[in-house]
């Protein structure tokens, strides 16, 4: 029961540090255009307030069906350039903890050998190994999740910065689309082509 929960306490950490990434690298590159722009309007928090990203709801996901999450930075979006920009940049992070951390389990990083041993001695290489693990799993299912076009995932993002009147066809299909992945959570296609995935890749 104990190593259950020790799992469970690392696997939220690594859901905690995606849904941050993703989030707070795109809230950045936000401010980075409107400041180019010289735009001057005053946001009431700060991008740096980590604790808007994190979804309770992403974190139960994580653990459940390795899929996360987030809660994106309140801003409005008027040109199209900046959906593109955004959209990509939530991508390109998602791909690059994906590559990283497969990367690090390949290297054998903090004594991780593959998907399914442990071969770290004590909590802090043990911890390391399942954070690196959980974080290879857990980024390509955010990475698949917002492939869907649902409006506020980087897919969204990506089709508002080409299109705004295929944006308002996904906005219309929304509770379809919604319905699409619940069952695919459902059914845990995520977690088991990810996870196939990994081991082919490692």
């Amino acid at each position: 029961m104990g190593e259950l929960l020790f799992e469970f306490l690392i696997c939220g950490m690594a859901a905690v540090f995606l849904m941050v990434a993703h989030e707070l690298s795109k809230a950045l590159v936000y401010k980075l255009i409107q400041r180019v722009a010289g735009n001057k309007r005053t946001y009431q928090s700060s991008v740096f307030a980590l604790h808007h990203y994190i979804d309770p709801v992403g974190v139960i996901l994580s653990i459940t069906s390795s899929v996360v999450l987030s809660k994106p930075y309140m801003f409005r979006i008027r040109d199209k350039k900046t959906n593109l920009v955004l959209g990509v940049t939530g991508f390109l992070v998602l791909a690059a903890c994906f590559v990283g951390s497969v990367a690090a389990i390949r290297s054998h990083a903090f004594g991780v050998s593959g998907m399914e041993t442990l071969e770290g001695c004590g909590i802090g290489a043990k911890s390391a190994t399942l954070f690196l693990q959980y974080l290879a799993i857990l980024s390509f299912g955010m990475f698949v999740t917002n492939l869907f076009p649902v409006s506020t995932f980087d897919m969204g993002l990506l089709i508002a910065g080409v299109s705004s009147r295929k944006y308002l066809g996904i906005i219309r299909m929304d509770g379809v689309i919604k319905l699409i992945y619940i069952i695919t959570l459902f059914l845990d296609l995520i977690h088991y082509g990810g996870y196939r995935f990994i081991l082919f890749l490692v």
